[in-house]
């Protein structure tokens, strides 16, 4: 009998402090010495996996950072450290040796590019998170090589929150510093949640291209050219301001002798599609329209007021910036 209560009493506490290292970093802040160690110890169960498929990217012009993100060898980078479709770049792992790769696309609007190493090869990589599976108080952790590779200092590690994710920007608490640029930002799960973008001086101003973007826009910037703010100008205008919310792409504003206005697209309609391509993303609608050129005609399905509508206008010309 006194066996079985020993038992019993192991199992409990084994039970408990499982519990305590599964929701430890799910909590919106340690409670305690248990929970920082369970924080601690799940990072370095994640880190051998995702520091294989970190690599930095080298080129004439400069340098960044990026990951694997399949067996074939594409890496997610920032759309600033490819700079142009087509560019001879090299890739260096965390052994130190050199592969070759090229630039794919991209887009400047969220600051998400793409790279495909050439050499043929079975390359280490990471999952990518689903789309909206973020939220504003998960734990991450972000890899780079800040200031470029260093075998001798190794891969930077840095562990912070979500604090904020909107549109094509992910915000943390995860410091970043000059070369992180295209870096991966994890979640606990070792998931790929974002790629690093900005860097700011201050701890908490950190950026980040959400997962989302590329999942959006994937073929796009897989298989177009990185399309910049100089061609966007150069494309098709809708004319309307839009946020992105649960039940869609939300027009916040039309604006006036638009072509949208034109066409009696109104405030709080939710664009569904663009020539039956579906819109995804406030990012993807905007590529979507400026690859068209201005006075051609779209057919957008949009729903106002829980009806669904089909409308037809001539896109106009992007105003000068000013």
């Amino acid at each position: 009998m006194r066996l079985c209560i020993i038992s019993l009493i192991i199992s409990l506490g084994t039970a408990h402090a499982d519990i305590v290292a599964t929701k430890s970093w799910h909590k919106q802040a340690p409670q305690g010495i248990e929970d920082l160690v369970a924080i601690q110890e799940r990072l370095r169960s994640l880190l051998p996996q995702t520091k294989a498929a970190l690599v930095s990217i080298e080129a004439i012009d400069g340098a960044g950072s990026g990951v694997i993100v399949s067996e074939d060898g594409l890496v997610l980078t920032a759309a600033h450290v490819i700079g142009t479709t087509g560019k001879k770049m090299f890739v260096r792992l965390p052994d130190g040796k050199r592969a070759p790769a090229v630039s794919l696309g991209g887009s400047e609007i969220s600051d998400a590019g793409m790279l495909q190493i050439t050499k043929k090869k079975k390359w280490p990589f990471v999952q990518m998170a689903a789309s909206n599976s973020s939220e504003v108080g998960d734990w991450c952790f972000g890899l780079g090589h800040p200031g470029g590779f260093d075998k001798k200092r190794g891969i930077v590690v840095r562990i912070g929150k979500v604090i904020a994710n909107k549109d094509e920007t992910m915000q943390t608490d995860s410091r970043l510093l000059g070369g992180d640029s295209g870096g991966p930002l994890f979640d606990f799960e070792g998931r790929l949640i974002a790629i690093h973008s900005r860097v700011s001086q201050l701890p908490d101003q950190n950026f980040h291209v959400p997962i989302d973007c590329f999942h959006a826009n994937w073929d796009f910037f897989k298989n177009q050219n990185l399309i910049t703010y100089e061609k966007m100008q150069a494309g098709g205008f809708l004319g309307v301001e839009c946020e992105y919310k649960e039940t869609g792409l939300v027009v916040r504003g039309v604006i006036p002798d638009s072509a949208a206005e034109q066409a009696g697209v109104q405030i709080n309609d939710i664009l569904v599609s663009i020539n039956n391509e579906q819109i995804d993303s406030r990012e993807e609608f905007i590529i979507l329209i400026s690859s068209m050129t201005p006075s051609a005609l779209a057919k957008i399905k949009l729903v106002r007021n829980g009806a669904e509508l089909s409308i037809k206008v001539n896109l106009g010309s992007r105003p000068d910036p000013k």
